[in-house]
């Protein structure tokens, strides 16, 4: 089974699926506008939400498995004993770095991972970069997507700002746009989870994968 992130990602992309198939049903797949773009915006807000999704809940994820599979803070890299010691002294909190104490830094490192990944709302290469840097030491995260797929995510993810902030006044999407993105971000998405499965081991040093690089784009595969 691949990763938790990825699972999820896939139950939220049925939402874009059933955009997909509805346009489909009005247009009875003729080529031509037909009054039809709420649908294909509507598709591009929930994949964006898809894709934003799933790089948070990588994180944690991530985060999660690293904080169970290392017992001594000193095997992990020098970001994310940074990071963790960096964010302590900020704390307002006069007694926080009491919770480091033991075992402390675990929850106190996941804690602070789940509060920046609920302030990303715009997914971009640079912001997604930033946080898998920041918390995983990652040194450039966008090394574990397709080639070349950096700069049209964030055209992709500029469109569904565009679409959020002027609504059926934003630029038509396409259904064969659409197509694209989709395909785009699903194929990002599994290129990451499975190099980011084989970063995690290498990191952890245990000679098993997190999860299996196993990956189908139904999710009624896993069921």
């Amino acid at each position: 089974m691949p990763s938790a992130a990825y699972i999820n990602f896939l139950h939220i992309r049925i939402d874009v699926l059933k955009l997909v198939e509805t346009h489909s049903f009005y247009t009875q797949n003729k080529p031509g506008r037909k009054s039809l773009g709420h649908l294909t915006r509507s598709a591009v807000v929930m994949l964006c939400a898809a894709w934003e999704r799933y790089n948070e809940d990588l994180l944690l994820e991530s985060v999660a498995y690293l904080s169970d599979s290392v017992a001594d803070i000193n095997h992990l890299n020098k970001v994310i004993k940074k990071t963790i010691s960096f964010k302590v002294k900020k704390d307002q909190n006069e007694i926080k770095p009491i919770e480091l104490a033991g075992i402390g830094w675990k929850s106190v490192w996941l804690n602070y991972a789940r509060v920046e990944t609920e302030l990303l709302h715009t997914p971009k290469s640079n912001k997604l970069k930033l946080l898998f840097q920041t918390y995983l030491g990652i040194p450039d995260y966008t090394i574990l997507w397709q080639p070349a797929s950096a700069t049209k995510i964030d055209d992709f993810v500029s469109d569904r700002g565009a679409i959020a902030h002027n609504g059926n006044k934003a630029s038509y999407i396409t259904m064969t746009k659409l197509r694209q993105y989709q395909d785009l971000i699903i194929d990002n998405v599994i290129e990451i989870d499975s190099k980011m499965a084989s970063e995690l081991r290498n990191m952890s040093s245990l000679p098993a994968l997190p999860w299996t690089q196993d990956y189908y784009k139904e999710i009624e595969k896993y069921k």
